[in-house]
């Protein structure tokens, strides 16, 4: 069996107030997105406190937000304004990002995935490499 180190543990995310209140109004967050209690390091341990308490603080912020919050009308006036800062900067909205813009793993992942047959990994395992 081939183990390899990974990430156990993101420390940093979505900076919120304690009742999981991001800067942006009605939206929260909890869990393993947001920045933690821990602080700049957590050496062991679980994200349950993160998850069950701010989760449980930032569900009733979340309902008596939802509850206060006025409806306003659906439009689709934020993509039109997105659109319009693409091509300004010059992009334009119908030209593809190019695959070459992703780090080379992530253009040979689907050469080697979801096979899972030992010579299909191996292979991946050495270009990958």
């Amino acid at each position: 069996m081939l183990v390899y180190p990974t990430l156990h543990y993101q420390n940093g995310g979505i900076k919120i107030n304690t009742d999981g209140a991001t800067t942006v109004p009605g939206l929260f967050a909890a869990g393993e997105c947001e920045g933690g209690v821990h602080g700049r390091n957590r050496l062991i341990g679980n994200s349950t406190l993160d998850l069950f308490v701010f989760g449980r603080r930032a569900g009733r912020a979340a309902a008596q937000y939802a509850k206060e919050a006025k409806q306003g009308s659906l439009t689709l006036e934020h993509v039109r304004q997105w659109q319009r800062e693409l091509e300004r900067i010059g992009i334009a909205e119908s030209r593809p990002i190019s695959p070459l813009l992703l780090p080379d793993y992530a253009r040979r992942m689907p050469d080697y995935l979801p096979e899972y047959s030992r010579q299909v990994l191996a292979a991946g395992q050495v270009k990958l490499a």
